[in-house]
């Protein structure tokens, strides 16, 4: 296979991708996540100073549902076992962080 040959099939198989907005945005999900995490925990700490001594529960659940959902969907594309592993352990703190919450809206604490 010539030089010219594989330049061709190249740009066949990348059609219409742009590789520095794909790192971009990979980065940018980065960011926001971390961000996410941050407003998370002031939420928290302000609910829990400012109204009835208890950590928001339904932000973490959302955050946690966030987290998960990325690392499975990062696991069936990608088949990679320590993907599946941090996605099930994000899932887990969301429903521990959901139970939480359900508790907390019913009165059962």
């Amino acid at each position: 296979m010539e030089r010219d040959e594989i330049l061709k099939k190249s740009r066949e198989e990348n059609k219409d991708r742009d590789f520095v907005e794909e790192a971009a945005l990979s980065r940018a999900n980065a960011v926001s996540l971390g961000v996410g995490m941050i407003v998370c925990g002031l939420l928290s700490v302000l609910s829990a100073a400012f109204q009835d001594g208890r950590p928001n529960y339904s932000v973490w659940t959302v955050m946690w549902a966030m987290q998960a959902s990325i690392f499975l969907f990062k696991y069936y594309r990608l088949r990679r076992r320590h993907e599946l592993l941090l996605g099930l352990i994000y899932l887990a703190f969301c429903v521990t962080f959901f139970v939480f919450y359900l508790r907390d809206l019913l009165g059962m604490a």
